[in-house]
């Protein structure tokens, strides 16, 4: 089984990569709230809907 992998896009984890090989695809679609260091907020990762699942775009920081 090869890997599935998001690639954050924009914001402050712009060009990293997250293995979501394990994920259901309502999960990766849903996108995440990741923390980030020397960051109190969160960052809004999700991606495009309609767009490539595998992209998640920045929407800005998340309080939680």
């Amino acid at each position: 089984m090869s890997a599935r992998v998001v690639r954050y896009v924009g914001g402050p984890l712009d060009g990293l990569e997250l293995d979501v090989s394990g994920w259901l695809d309502d999960d990766v679609r849903t996108g995440v709230y990741q923390v980030v260091d020397g960051w109190v907020d969160r960052a809004h990762y999700e991606p495009d809907a309609g767009g490539d699942p595998l992209l998640w775009l920045y929407r800005g920081p998340v309080s939680v």
